[in-house]
């Protein structure tokens, strides 16, 4: 893998499509983008945002127009990367006439695979994707579900150090979804790095370690979900056994106040008031739970950052 700890390298990438005899249009533009190794990344984005063209280029499907990247240490569209790489595209379509087995095995001898080495591994895979009942069936009867089983397999064949998922969890029951999670945290677990799209954003926020958002072609941001979530100016402070007068006396001096069960929890706007707060209430005898400092959720994130972008108004 990359020396210095990347498995994806950009530098002002862009892409610029020709549209009719004269007219261009920006595809992707001025992307930098670092993608360390062994991590979950989420690549997020509104409908024409530029996902698929990234996609596309760190995979050495379509060139780029200016700028450069490496992927595990290696310049766009090397065929030194291409063999330990995965990819499952969004809507993916296989030969309908094949089984499970003679599906795997086609896209094994692709990769050069053979003899008990490929079929160990489709028993593998197809053990994982509990789809080993259905390994016989051929594909045209499978359910949207079971096709995207057979698909995640077909892109972890190879073993790849990385995995290119574009929604692997189309079609998914929730327990499919489930174990798709499990799949994606356990190649983490591996050291293999994941590049998830997903519009899905609630899944995005349980599994990524970073994330990036385009919008209109260009990357509006990046960083950790700790880094980009986290609201520095608001506080919540959960304590026991509150005294009734600190209780009353607190009221109506804090952004929020409620009580349930036995718990007091008050939210406030600064850390000087949520520290002053703390130590009236250890002085009081109170019994402190938590204090935590705020956290906004992913799709809120989302939708703010895109609105920004585009003035407030209108759907991201």
């Amino acid at each position: 893998m990359s020396a210095i700890g990347f498995a994806i390298e950009t530098e002002g990438l862009t892409k610029v499509y020709r549209t009719g005899l004269r007219g261009t249009q920006v595809g992707l533009e001025d992307l930098t983008l670092n993608v360390r190794e062994g991590t979950i990344f989420g690549l997020l984005g509104p409908n024409g945002s530029g996902k698929t063209t990234t996609l596309n280029l760190l995979l050495g499907l379509i060139f780029p127009t200016s700028g450069t990247g490496k992927v595990l240490g290696h310049p766009l569209g090397s065929s030194e990367y291409k063999t330990r790489v995965g990819f499952l595209p969004d809507g993916s379509y296989f030969y309908d006439h094949l089984n499970a087995d003679e599906l795997l095995s086609f896209y094994g001898t692709l990769f050069g695979m053979s003899g008990k080495e490929l079929h160990k591994r489709i028993d593998e895979l197809l053990d994982m994707m509990d789809m080993v009942a259905r390994r016989k069936t051929r594909i045209r009867e499978y359910s949207k579900g079971m096709a995207q089983r057979i698909g995640v397999a077909q892109a972890l064949l190879n073993d790849p150090d990385l995995v290119f998922l574009d929604e692997p969890t189309t079609g998914l029951d929730p327990i499919g979804a489930k174990q798709m999670r499990d799949v994606i945290v356990n190649l983490r677990a591996q050291g293999k790095t994941v590049f998830l799209c997903s519009h899905l954003l609630k899944e995005m926020e349980a599994l990524c370690d970073e994330i990036g958002i385009l919008h209109n072609g260009r990357l509006i941001s990046q960083g950790t979900l700790d880094e980009l979530l986290h609201e520095a100016e608001k506080y919540t402070i959960t304590a026991r056994n509150v005294p009734p007068e600190l209780r009353d006396a607190l009221q109506g001096t804090v952004e929020q106040l409620t009580e349930a069960e036995g718990e007091l929890e008050v939210r406030v706007t600064q850390q000087q008031q949520a520290t002053k707060i703390v130590e009236e209430l250890t002085a009081a005898g109170a019994e402190l739970v938590a204090c935590v400092q705020g956290r906004r959720s992913l799709e809120d994130y989302f939708i703010e950052t895109v609105r920004s972008e585009t003035g407030g108004e209108g759907r991201p």
